[in-house]
């Protein structure tokens, strides 16, 4: 059995790396457990420790990296995918966005058509003018 080197960063298991069947079969009986242990080894070592080409381990580790490269991202960008648009496909869906009238025509204009769902909207001004009010 193999030993864990540290606390791995990538915790993506080995088995539900996109690899071959008998390629993610030889790694487990090897020990390996998540992308970082693969990583780690390195091509040299990874192909010594399952009995594979180097080129076969370089490939592997290739795709270890891309799918490793691809769960940071959508990690980051928290939604589960990023989702690639364009500034005017932005402005589509913020203006299909609905309103809350203030019933005070004079500020609905001033704001667009009323208070934006989904936005932040800060009113401010001097004391006394009426923000408590207002919301």
């Amino acid at each position: 059995a193999r030993r864990r080197r540290g606390r791995p960063v990538m915790q993506r298991a080995v088995g539900g790396l996109p690899l071959a069947p008998a390629l993610r079969a030889r790694l487990v009986a090897a020990g390996f457990q998540t992308a970082q242990e693969l990583l780690e080894t390195g091509p040299c070592g990874l192909s010594k420790e399952i009995g594979i080409s180097k080129e076969e381990a370089l490939e592997a580790l290739q795709v270890v990296r891309q799918e490793c490269h691809g769960d940071a991202t959508r990690t980051a960008g928290g939604s589960g995918t990023t989702r690639k648009c364009t500034a005017l496909e932005l402005l589509e869906e913020e203006q299909a966005q609905g309103f809350i009238i203030t019933f005070c025509s004079a500020l609905d204009n001033i704001l667009g058509g009323g208070v934006q769902l989904t936005k932040i909207t800060e009113i401010c001004g001097a004391p006394g003018v009426g923000k408590t009010q207002l919301w």
